[in-house]
């Protein structure tokens, strides 16, 4: 695999399915607040604040450079008891859609998360990261760890890049050539035509087959990951998979993660590409790491199994 290739492939990973269909029969989300929070540097962030309860959780989407949509409707039964705030990352959706290299720093993620804290006068809070969202619930923890109460993390990237790579190495090996070359035409025609959504969806329809282990399984997202407007779709293939991800240059956080003294529930499906053994060393790295492996259950347990992830993230959140 050439290096651009292997950078484009870290950039558009954590994505989740969306389908427009489900979108529309999807149910109104309770209690919402919306608006904006500012980040400084002339950055505003878009958010989002869904149901009641004695903690707030804050969530951070995958991507980078996707939106909250992906993935809102889907998490919402969480807002039954807790507070549950969404943001759109800086460079994508409703946010500022900086597009400079200095700007898309993964450090500048970490500090939105804190700009989000002290907007809201949160001393402590719960925090969930699914995906490229680990990496910045990760950096978080180790930089501001007295400003959490728990992190729950889905779906986790690796502590150290090379298995990141050689995982995406191993996908790409087992997709059929007549996939892989309908998926170039498809990436072609999306750089060309970012307001197209029908090619967005087609595209990420194949991108997402090995994500799942239960294909059946795909179109109960009630999401969209090809939300957002034309601009923000075209900042993302243009600035934000270009410099994010590559931003963190070649981690290893086995070190600096042992640190972390929050407790955490790490939430990894035995399909998921992204490797089990890089979950396993999440939780034997963390002081007060607890790992939930789920059988046969790819990259988004919870659209593939909500039940069982809902009822887990409950039991973890109420814990004294």
């Amino acid at each position: 695999m050439k290096n651009s290739t292997t950078l484009f492939l870290l950039s558009v990973f954590l994505v989740q399915f969306g389908c427009a269909e489900n979108k529309r029969n999807s149910s109104p989300l309770p209690n919402r607040q919306e608006g904006y929070v500012d980040a400084g540097n002339d950055v505003r962030l878009f958010y989002r604040l869904i149901g009641s309860g004695p903690d707030t959780l804050v969530i951070i989407h995958g991507g980078p450079g996707l939106t909250m949509d992906y993935f809102l409707e889907d998490l919402a039964p969480l807002a039954e008891h807790h507070a549950l705030l969404f943001y759109d990352q800086r460079g994508a959706g409703r946010s500022t859609l900086v597009s400079d290299s200095i700007s898309l720093t993964a450090q500048r993620f970490v500090e939105d998360v804190e700009a989000i804290r002290k907007h809201f006068s949160i001393e402590r809070f719960e925090l969930l990261g699914h995906s490229w969202g680990t990496a910045i619930a990760a950096l978080y923890a180790m930089q501001y760890p007295q400003h959490l109460n728990r992190m729950i993390n889905v779906g986790v990237l690796p502590l150290q890049q090379y298995q990141l790579i050689d995982a995406f190495k191993q996908m790409e090996a087992k997709r059929d050539s007549s996939k892989l070359k309908r998926m170039n035409e498809l990436h072609t025609a999306r750089l060309a035509d970012p307001a197209n959504s029908e090619v967005c969806t087609a595209y990420y329809t194949i991108w997402f087959e090995p994500f799942f282990g239960n294909k059946n399984k795909t179109n109960r997202s009630k999401g969209d990951f090809c939300a957002g407007t034309l601009e923000s779709r075209r900042n993302k293939m243009l600035s934000v998979d270009k410099f994010t991800m590559a931003s963190l240059g070649q981690w290893d956080w086995r070190l600096t993660l042992a640190q972390v003294k929050t407790p955490t529930l790490i939430i990894h499906g035995t399909m998921d590409p992204l490797p089990s053994e890089g979950a396993k060393a999440w939780a034997s790295v963390l002081s007060n790491g607890q790992l939930l492996l789920l059988d046969r259950v790819g990259h988004f347990p919870y659209v593939e199994v909500p039940e069982q992830f809902f009822e887990e993230v409950d039991k973890f959140l109420r814990k004294n």
